[in-house]
């Protein structure tokens, strides 16, 4: 990834480009017209493992992960602006996420499973265990 992409925790400060960048995704726009499911939103970014993506001023896309009992991760969100794909920036966001949070465990909660078996992660029954890159 090109070092002009910058990776960092997720802040207030964000939430205006991931909701700008999540509402144009015809699954996820129902975050948009509900001020009440924006504030639920917003919470649940800042309550989670959240990091974002930026080139420049540009926001590019997120991660977000739920901590369950200190042992594992999972992913619930993981969203890269249509422009912005097949660049390596999802993956650096589960590389950043598993950084921060060793030794946890990380695993994706998605339908997107095609994503995931193209990288090369192990499928445990219904999600993907995200494992370090020098095992798998």
């Amino acid at each position: 990834m090109d070092e002009r992409y910058e990776l960092r925790r997720y802040c207030q400060d964000n939430l205006g480009d991931v909701i700008s960048a999540i509402g144009k995704d015809p699954e996820r726009e129902f975050i948009i017209g509900d001020e009440a499911k924006r504030v639920i939103y917003a919470d649940r970014l800042r309550n989670s493992a959240s990091y974002v993506c930026y080139f420049g001023d540009i926001f590019c896309g997120y991660i977000r992960a739920v901590i369950d009992d200190g042992m594992a991760l999972y992913i619930s969100e993981l969203f890269v602006k249509p422009e912005f794909r097949n660049r390596k920036i999802g993956q650096r966001l589960i590389e950043i996420l598993k950084e921060n949070h060793r030794p946890h465990t990380v695993y994706v909660l998605s339908d997107e499973d095609l994503y995931y078996e193209k990288k090369g992660y192990k499928r445990i029954g219904s999600v993907f265990e995200i494992e370090d890159a020098s095992t798998g």
